[in-house]
């Protein structure tokens, strides 16, 4: 058991953002903030009780992914959706993210063009696929065991990557920084065309 409990400190600390404490901020409101829990946060610092201080420097384990997505299982999928009646696949990623706090260009081929590309996805990385076999047109974000969460004409979904239809139409896999703030997005870019099956 103690094994299993250094290797998951260890991924926690391995995918761990790090937050300046401002004032004001609590362990309660960092946790919601980045999708966490309180107990992963004082975990990851060593801390015994909630006091924290303005000015240091906190490693925040990175989301759980599933859980900030799980409100959104079943919307139904549509076109130009970023919630309000339903999702769209970029609008869905969107939301997602905004809610860490990060804002993310609005459309699946701008997110592809502006974030660093990764060679194997971690949960929270973005997966991109090409449908028509020409420009990006479809992302998800990865959960991890080969799973990713999007909104297809089906609606929100989670569903395995090695997928024969998945498989055929992915491009790649980026990576989203904590920091990031969507200033590569280009005008001209639309919303993500019809939903994949």
């Amino acid at each position: 058991m103690p094994r299993v409990l250094g290797l998951g400190l260890f991924l926690a600390l391995a995918l761990a953002w790090e937050h300046r404490v401002a004032p004001g901020d609590t362990l309660y409101s960092l946790a919601r903030r980045y999708g966490t829990t309180v107990e992963a946060i004082r975990r990851v610092n060593g801390l015994s009780g909630d006091l924290i201080r303005a000015g240091e420097v906190l490693k925040i384990p990175g989301p759980d992914f599933e859980a900030l997505v799980r409100p959104y299982l079943g919307a139904p999928y549509r076109f130009g959706g970023t919630g309000q009646g339903g999702f769209d696949c970029s609008g869905l990623v969107y939301r997602v993210y905004q809610k860490l706090g990060v804002r993310l260009p609005r459309t699946a081929r701008a997110m592809f063009q502006s974030l660093p590309p990764v060679s194997k996805p971690r949960p929270g990385d973005l997966v991109f696929f090409s449908f028509s076999g020409k420009a990006i047109d479809h992302v998800g974000i990865y959960l991890g065991r080969g799973r990713f969460v999007h909104a297809s004409n089906r609606g929100v979904v989670i569903e395995p990557l090695d997928a024969p239809w998945y498989r055929r139409a992915y491009r790649g896999a980026r990576s989203v920084p904590l920091s990031y703030d969507g200033r590569n997005e280009r005008a001209q870019d639309h919303p993500a065309g019809a939903a994949p099956r």
